[in-house]
């Protein structure tokens, strides 16, 4: 997982070409305005979720993971945590086998660490990085929020 802060997400471009694609797309997009839900970008490679929602208690909230698809998630308005593991570690039981359609697996994750997303700060997780999203902070702050998914493998069936 990296976390930086959104003017240096044009580093990361090593991972994924496609990566400035995205760059070029938040210098050029009202990401606020955005519809809710899902918008193309460049047919199945690039393509942005768009969510409006209030933060859920841990006990609410599931790990989760991804085989075709990188994540970069953007918090616009309000802050939350992310909890993260490295799918190597110890005490990691998948809950949901991986279903292709959706590309996302489900975990139970003993220990793991809170990152803070707040505006202005991009996380950005390839397939090894288990994570779970949308963690509620001490407040109940309603989040404005945009994952971009870029693919990053091509999963036959």
């Amino acid at each position: 997982m990296i976390v930086d802060h959104l003017d240096n997400l044009d580093q990361c471009t090593f991972l994924n070409p496609n990566i400035s694609m995205v760059v070029a797309y938040i210098k050029h997009t009202d990401l606020l305005n955005l519809p809710q839900g899902k918008t193309v970008i460049l047919d199945d490679e690039i393509f942005v979720l768009r969510e409006t929602y209030q933060p859920r208690e841990l006990s609410e909230c599931f790990f989760e993971g991804h085989l075709k698809y990188l994540d970069i998630q953007i918090v616009l308005k309000g802050s939350e945590y992310i909890g993260y593991s490295n799918k190597q570690n110890k005490g990691i039981t998948i809950t949901e086998v991986y279903n292709l359609d959706k590309d996302i697996e489900k975990y139970q994750v003993t220990d793991f660490t809170r990152v803070h997303l707040y505006e202005g700060i991009f996380a950005l997780l390839t397939p090894d990085d288990l994570h779970m999203p949308k963690l509620k902070k001490e407040n109940n702050e309603i989040i404005e929020k945009i994952v971009f998914k870029i693919k990053h493998v091509e999963i036959k069936e």
